[in-house]
């Protein structure tokens, strides 16, 4: 057979015999029952369905328990229920309802316009499999390597992988599936080396023989000579010695030279961004951007499970999502940001829902942009309030005590944080980004960044201002907005006493560097004053 060529999905090497996930043919020999006993069989079902998914729960550890979680919450959700429900009422058989509802909200997540979110439409079918399984009375066990094997399928499910000892997988090959699924997310964590998309039916071919899997060149061989072998294994070898290189602060904490322990938050908009971050050492999600899913029209089912997702890669590490701000990234005037952003907020019902909801599923807070004071805070709050009460209506499980906080980007939101500290806000966030930009009377975002400094007196005099508020009051305070040109100024802020600071991941391990080569026990400038703040969840 000639060489595979796929898509990168995990780096490494891997030789092995291929062993190739059947799930077989559903839906034979069933027999449809009256509306109440169906009814009551897909209730036994999903109550089996959760129970197993527990139990995998149970062993599993970070993202792989926050997969599971997320499965449960589908099976739990009230639209999916009804919809199985309604159907089952028309006539249909309960396996066949749930296999319909399966097509719907699978069909729903691929039609946003995010691959991430197009991805855990696999998450659907895999749970409602699992149900469909129960309601056929097929067997659930998993295959069982003999010995170390690459793991192949036209397309992996989360729990083809979950209850599979690891040490035995060598390596995943699959037909289909994407570089954003979760079996993806799964080997990079694992440190297993996976190929995808390698073409329709490939793998059934590749049953029994031994291949070589090279994750760098995105490539599968065939029973692979010595030469080819070594070949592989060379590549992976200067791979590791530039990542090690690349990443040899990734998994140390950020102190000073004189001991100060300084928090490195990243900023996302996508699962996958979160992922990446937290294997660049991050501490926590300090912004989470939403605007694609506002403009998207995404719907308060399709934005939970985008929530839950963001959870489940920051693995149990907080996470910080920013309600939308359709404005964030366009060129228009400051003024005419706050005033569109006012009308937003007007829109923000389904998203304050969502995140309600999904707030139950993990370490979850919520950023409020473009407040410029305590009057429109309250304004947003009320809209939460009434958000809880439709929850309540609905009998939807929602956080009550959700953590609200504040994003400090105008200059009147920052002369009265104690006032919204006041009013509710549980932390804060100071976007230097836009501080300067509004504070300094710049049009665009690019006209701050290319000729105003983000350490102006007037910037540094609000930030401290700022801190001080939140010193006296005991909130969390850090600054986000970090852009590559701002990282020498960040010195001054964090000798000024700002210890928590939020950027894209690609730049976070340049800005710890930095910080990792100060001293504050030797300050430069003697007017400086450190500000210290509450301490920022992690």
């Amino acid at each position: 057979m000639p060489v595979l060529k796929g898509i990168k999905v995990s780096p490494g090497v891997a030789v092995g015999p291929v062993v190739r996930l059947d799930r077989g043919i559903v839906g034979l020999h069933r027999i449809v029952s009256d509306p109440f006993r169906e009814r009551a069989l897909y209730e036994a079902a999903i109550v089996l369905a959760k129970d197993e998914l527990r139990r995998l729960r149970q062993h599993a550890q970070g993202a792989d328990a926050d997969i599971l979680m997320f499965q449960i919450a589908l099976l739990e959700d009230e639209s999916f229920t009804n919809e199985i429900g309604d159907y089952i009422a028309a006539g249909a058989g309960s396996a066949a309802a749930v296999e319909r509802a399966e097509k719907i909200f699978a069909a729903r997540l691929n039609n946003v316009d995010n691959d991430y979110i197009r991805q855990r439409s696999v998450d659907v079918r895999d749970a409602c499999r699992r149900v469909v399984d129960i309601l056929d009375g097929r067997p659930r066990q998993q295959v069982q390597l003999t010995q170390p094997s690459i793991l192949a399928a036209d397309l992996f499910f989360p729990s083809d992988i979950f209850a599979i000892d690891r040490s035995m997988i060598l390596g995943l090959a699959a037909d289909a599936d994407s570089d954003t699924s979760h079996a993806a997310i799964m080997a990079r964590t694992m440190g297993i080396p996976a190929v995808f998309r390698l073409g329709k039916g490939v793998t059934a071919e590749l049953t029994g023989h031994e291949v070589l899997l090279d994750g760098l060149s995105c490539t599968v061989i065939p029973d692979p000579t010595p030469d080819e072998i070594v070949a592989a294994n060379h590549r992976l070898a200067l791979f590791e010695r530039r990542n090690n290189k690349k990443h040899a602060l990734a998994g140390k904490p950020c102190f000073t030279r004189d001991g100060t322990r300084v928090t490195l938050l990243a900023s996302a908009s996508t699962p996958e961004d979160i992922e990446n971050a937290m294997h660049a050492g991050a501490d926590a999600i300090g912004l989470v951007r939403t605007e694609h899913l506002l403009l998207g029209h995404a719907t308060e089912a399709q934005q939970y499970f985008h929530y839950i997702s963001c959870l489940a890669a920051a693995a149990g590490k907080s996470v910080t999502v920013r309600t939308g701000d359709v404005g964030a990234d366009d060129a228009a005037p400051w003024v005419e940001d706050v005033r569109r952003a006012a009308e937003n907020r007007r829109q923000l019902r389904t998203q304050i829902t969502a995140l309600l909801r999904a707030g139950t599923r993990g370490n979850l807070r919520v950023m409020l942009p473009m407040i410029t004071g305590p009057e429109e805070w309250d304004d947003v709050m009320r809209e939460v309030a009434r958000c809880k009460e439709h929850l309540e209506r609905r009998g939807v499980e929602y956080d009550k005590d959700l953590p609200f906080g504040c994003l400090i980007e105008i200059p009147s939101a920052a002369l009265v944080a104690d006032q919204i500290i006041d009013r509710g806000a549980k932390f804060l966030a100071i976007d230097i980004d836009d501080l300067t930009r509004y504070t300094l009377a710049a049009n665009t975002r690019e006209e701050a960044r290319s000729h105003m400094a983000a350490d102006a007196p007037a910037l540094r005099r609000l930030v401290n201002l700022v801190c001080q508020m939140a010193r006296e009051r005991g909130v969390p305070v850090y600054m986000c907005g970090v852009k590559t040109n701002a990282l020498p100024a960040m010195g001054t802020y964090l000798r000024d006493g700002v210890h928590a600071f939020c950027m894209e991941a690609t730049i976070l391990n340049d800005l710890k560097g930095r910080f990792m080569e100060m001293d504050l026990a030797q300050t430069p400038d003697p007017a400086a004053k450190a500000l210290p703040v509450a301490a920022m969840p992690q």
